[in-house]
């Protein structure tokens, strides 16, 4: 068994690109982005890539645009 993620595995190049963009402004929407099929004709990438994509974009901080009480709702502590 390999110590390296999926992504790691297939996509090193992919990889290479997160961590070009990892921790800036637009990292949350270029992750959104490879998830999303903008252009049409993609395949898609297979589960275990896709899942650990998602995973990355669920950690990352959503970007802060104008006032939107459903990303309120998203951000709140559930222990509260």
């Amino acid at each position: 068994m390999s110590d390296l993620s999926p992504i790691e595995e297939q996509f090193p190049r992919l990889v290479l690109e997160i961590l070009a963009f990892w921790g800036t402004p637009s990292c949350f929407e270029k992750l959104q982005n490879l998830l999303v099929d903008n252009r049409g004709g993609r395949h898609g990438f297979p589960a275990d890539v896709y899942s650990d994509l998602s995973m990355l974009l669920n950690i990352v901080p959503r970007p802060k645009g104008p006032y939107d009480i459903w990303n309120d709702a998203m951000d709140a502590d559930p222990s509260a």
